[in-house]
């Protein structure tokens, strides 16, 4: 039976490949196809002849060695947060996934549960492989001598996590089955996972007074470093650091070392794994005819009554409905009450921590709020998707509705841009309030923190124009080449698919800095004059004047994007079931 399912794997690998191959011939997959070739040849391959490069990845393990302890400290802390959702969060998925004919062959034929599982793991095993060897090839690049040891290493890491995951949702999948008797057997791993995290709480805790002494983010993160290697804590981390070690081997002979334990886990869970009674194959079915009937559903669906994010009146302009409309559909994942409820919190723990003496604490917290900050504004608009890339499938509805094409264009970017919007200002605040402990070498750094809430509230003021021009690019490109746009259903994958979203983040990018550049020279003239006049150097008010011209480039593109909307024929655009 096992050459059976391996041979069903090759055929299902060989048929994937031979569709790729065909879809080729549309010219958006061809281009997006030598789109990242060429980014992973420039990215890896361009300079492994060169003798200077090969000298570079020879003296590559040296740095390795030194990132290895932050690397593996970082990593058994996120492994132990993963095992912690997976066990403590309410959804996990589903245990074992089959596509609809699947089920209908292999549910139907004389083959086992636990076969079904052995096939599950095994074809699971290529999407693992091509995820490790992509992380080969960036994170060793010009040392492919070495690279076995991070391919082995990330691929042993990875099954690992694969099978205590689908454990997990078998062991919930089998106390759904068993009610009392299965949440009898269930208390204990929710009882260690509790202990576990409870430890490490406990450690911080206990050492909260060194914490809060240290000056600097770089001696907080090497006290808890340290914290993370002793006593309890070092014992709840142990498992996971031996497996975050494994990938980051130096030599053969260390990644010898360090593969006896990651080896010793994998082989417990795929014990555990095929120990499982749960009956999975009426929900693996239920879930192939849903996933197979609503292919083309959008992806963040609305199930049942959500909350509404405000009162809609009866009559106003049709942006405000479009909004509403919007706001809804992640109604259950964040919204305004949520952030009302944060904000307190995040200030008076700011206050609390500055002036309690913990500036280190601060520091960490305000360091890591400002490059997020910059990653909401600059990738925001392409991860918040409730717009016209969502409702692009439904636009023979669309149309039929009594709005003009400008007014829509503007209804739909107005979500994503407030949600964007309210993160980055959620981080700024929390880095304005905990940023008193930053410490930084240059004058450009002692510059800003001498006069940060000015230059704070003036990337607050610039943050929503930015937002919303790069959330106008998106729409535009979701109007002018809807087919480039995933409006529906999974996403692509593979390198074309790559190719597409570099092509396509680079004409983000460039049409990001045409528009900020009218703003930017009307703020500079402006800045000029008043320091002609006054002798200092303003940035809040030049901060407005740009957002007020960003934004006026924003509603003439509106007006633009909806006259092409108009002219939109229906047909052009795949639609939704």
């Amino acid at each position: 039976m096992f050459g059976t399912l391996l041979y069903l794997t090759g055929c299902t690998i060989k048929n994937r490949v031979k569709r790729r191959l065909q879809r080729l011939r549309e010219p958006r997959y061809l281009i997006g196809l030598i789109v990242g070739l060429l980014y992973l040849w420039f990215a890896l391959f361009r300079n492994a002849g060169n003798r200077r490069a090969a000298g570079a990845a020879v003296r590559g393990a040296a740095p390795i060695a030194a990132i290895a302890g932050p690397f593996q400290f970082v990593g058994s802390l996120l492994l132990l947060a993963t095992a912690a959702a997976a066990w403590l969060w309410p959804g996990v998925g589903h245990a074992v996934t089959f596509s609809r004919a699947e089920v209908q062959f292999l549910f139907t034929a004389p083959v086992t549960r636990r076969q079904l599982v052995h096939y599950e793991v095994l074809r699971s095993q290529l999407g693992i492989l091509f995820g490790s060897a992509i992380a080969t090839l960036f994170l060793r690049g010009g040392a492919p001598g070495r690279g076995w040891t991070l391919l082995a290493g990330l691929w042993v890491l990875l099954l690992v996590v694969r099978l205590h995951l689908m454990g997990v949702r078998l062991r919930r999948t089998s106390l759904a089955q068993h009610g009392a008797s299965g949440l009898a057997r269930q208390w204990l791993p929710l009882a260690v996972i509790v202990a576990a995290v409870g430890t490490l709480a406990a450690a911080v805790i206990g050492d909260w007074g060194r914490l809060t002494s240290l000056a600097g983010a770089g001696e907080v993160f090497r006290e808890l470093q340290r914290l993370g290697g002793t006593g309890a804590a070092g014992a709840v981390l142990w498992p996971f650091r031996a497996l975050a070690r494994l990938p980051l081997a130096a030599s053969t002979a260390e990644f010898g070392r360090a593969l006896p334990v990651p080896l010793l886990l994998l082989a417990l869970n795929y014990a555990w794994v095929l120990r499982s009674d749960a009956a999975f194959e009426e929900a693996s079915a239920e879930h192939a005819e849903k996933r197979a009937t609503h292919r083309g559903a959008p992806r963040a669906a609305v199930k049942g009554a959500a909350p509404t994010p405000f009162t809609l009146a009866t009559d106003g302009p049709p942006e405000t409905a479009i909004l509403w409309k919007n706001l809804i559909l992640i109604g259950r994942f964040a919204s305004l009450r949520t952030l009302v409820r944060l904000l307190p919190i995040v200030i008076v723990f700011g206050i609390i921590v500055s002036t309690g003496g913990g500036r280190g604490v601060a520091a960490v917290a305000a360091a890591i709020c400002l490059p997020l900050a910059a990653f909401a504004i600059l990738m925001g608009s392409q991860m918040a998707r409730n717009d016209l890339r969502q409702d692009l499938g439904n636009l023979a509805l669309l149309k039929t509705w009594p709005v003009r094409g400008a007014e829509l264009i503007r209804g739909e970017v107005l979500a994503p841009t407030a949600v964007v919007t309210a993160a980055t200002w959620a981080l700024l605040l929390a880095s304005a309030v905990l940023g008193s402990g930053l410490r930084a070498g240059g004058a450009g750094w002692s510059l800003f923190m001498a006069h940060r809430y000015s230059y704070l509230a003036a990337v607050a003021i610039l943050a929503p124009a930015l937002v919303l021009s790069q959330t106008i690019v998106q729409n535009a490109l979701a109007v002018l080449f809807p087919a480039w746009v995933s409006a529906s259903g999974p996403r692509s994958r593979g390198i074309e698919a790559m190719g597409q979203r570099l092509l396509m983040m680079a004409v983000l990018f460039l049409t990001l800095v045409v528009a900020v550049l009218p703003g930017a020279l009307v703020a500079a003239v402006l800045a000029g004059v008043v320091y002609w006049l006054t002798g200092t150097v303003p940035v809040v008010l030049p901060a407005l004047v740009a957002a007020a011209v960003i934004v006026g480039e924003c509603w003439l593109a509106a007006e633009g994007l909806g006259r092409v909307l108009e002219r939109t024929d229906v047909s052009a655009v795949e639609p939704q079931e």
